[in-house]
């Protein structure tokens, strides 16, 4: 979630506890900014949670402060580079940024919250579309000839992160498997980094499984 986090406004702390309980009740657990720490640099850390999540949401309102609003903004700018689902929330006189105007949102109306829950439960539907999209992708880069290892490790990640599905992971070995095939006297430093890459994202859904 990207959102004000140093002293939120009142109406921005009732979106983001609707839109959590509304992802609980989904299945899915919100992180944001204040879900980790340490001494790395804190856009790396940002970006980090980011190629994490399976789908980033943004939250604001008319009282969010102008700084957190470009902070949202360049978050925004991480998630779409990343190729992140987007959903939007913002209060009923919220002002979405110009870049935003013509991007669909959820509206949070303190009054009218059965709305809101209504249309923030569609808006997790839609996301299964995306899950089929890179079901798909997937599918089509192993069955090419000549596979392209990287972005069929990417469509892995995103599809796993968005469903937790094992079906993703057993195409992560897939992909081991074609790049483990080719003869190790052939000594490329990109190939070996990307083996690695695959070996950690497989780890890591397992363990999440687990």
């Amino acid at each position: 979630m990207m959102r004000q986090l140093g002293d939120p406004p009142h109406i921005d702390i009732a979106i983001k506890d609707a839109v959590e309980q509304k992802l609980a009740d989904a299945g899915y657990k919100a992180v944001d900014a204040s879900s980790t720490t340490g001494g790395k640099d804190y856009l790396e850390r940002i970006l980090g949670l980011i190629r994490s999540t399976g789908f980033t949401i943004a939250i604001f309102s008319e009282d969010t402060r102008s700084t957190a609003m470009a902070n949202i903004a360049l978050e925004l700018g991480f998630a779409a580079m990343s190729g992140k689902p987007l959903i939007i929330v913002k209060s009923k006189n919220g002002t979405a940024p110009s870049d935003l105007k013509r991007t669909d949102w959820v509206e949070y109306d303190p009054y009218d919250v059965a709305s809101f829950e209504e249309n923030f439960g569609k808006a997790l539907q839609e996301l299964s579309t995306f899950e089929h999209f890179e079901r798909d992708l997937l599918s089509l880069a192993l069955e090419a000839r000549s596979i392209d290892c990287a972005i069929a490790l990417e469509r892995c990640n995103k599809g796993f992160l968005l469903s937790a599905e094992r079906s993703f992971i057993e195409g992560a070995k897939t992909i081991l498997a074609r790049v483990d095939g080719i003869k190790d006297d052939v000594n490329i430093s990109d190939l070996e980094r990307l083996r690695l890459e695959i070996k950690a994202c497989i780890r890591q859904a397992e363990a999440a499984l687990d």
